[in-house]
């Protein structure tokens, strides 16, 4: 018979995959029962192991919850692209396809991540101090791209900061709003390819108009 998770957690190598179902186990409850669900005793079920485990390797289950969406979150994960892309002297047409891409993969990764979207609508229908943390660091990724472009749009009337938030909200609203009513937005139903793949050549018509120095 194999030894119970709870009881080989002490290794090194044990704890990290502790630490990984505890994570995963997130995931799978927000998925499920939505972000309402999470709780110690639920979590610790869910991993299959003691929640004193939780408070040991978190210490607690905001600091759990938190490693789940920092290690989930889109904007979060492409930090270190982000960095690697804007570090020395970036031109205008790599900036260009740098925000281009990234402005579509957040539409393809919202679009297919039930989890996140979940963690999105939590994060804008209520205040917590965890997810406004979260938000911060969000923030920051996104800052370092917007900064770095900032030369570009300089004696321009083009804002490359209200352009990009305004597609990032707008995604986040018209995913949301697909897959809670399985409605359609101004005629395109992005729960189908062939809205998708509208949305997607559309990201990229309106940050081309934007690096257009027209």
């Amino acid at each position: 018979m194999p030894l119970r998770y709870i009881n080989i957690s002490g290794h090194v190598k044990n704890k990290e995959q502790t630490m990984q179902r505890l994570i995963d186990a997130v995931g799978t409850i927000i998925k499920h029962k939505g972000y309402k669900g999470l709780g110690l005793n639920t979590i610790a079920k869910e991993a299959d192991v003691s929640k004193i485990l939780i408070h040991r390797y978190f210490g607690g289950v905001d600091q759990l919850v938190e490693a789940y969406v920092l290690k989930n979150d889109y904007w979060i994960a492409k930090a270190k692209d982000v960095n690697r892309e804007v570090s020395g002297n970036t031109d205008r047409e790599t900036l260009k396809n740098l925000v281009s891409d990234l402005l579509k993969g957040h539409f393809e990764y919202f679009n297919t991540h039930e989890e996140m979207r979940s963690i999105i609508l939590w994060e804008i229908t209520e205040k917590t101090d965890l997810l406004n943390s979260i938000s911060h660091v969000r923030e920051e990724v996104g800052k370092l791209l917007l900064e770095k472009s900032e030369p570009l749009f300089k004696d321009s009337k083009k804002s490359l900061k209200a352009i990009t938030a305004l597609m990032v909200s707008a995604i986040y609203y018209m995913v949301l709003h697909a897959k809670k009513n399985e409605s359609t937005i101004c005629g395109i139903d992005i729960n189908s390819r062939e809205g998708q793949i509208e949305i997607i050549k559309t990201i990229e018509q309106i940050v081309d108009w934007a690096f257009d120095k027209k």
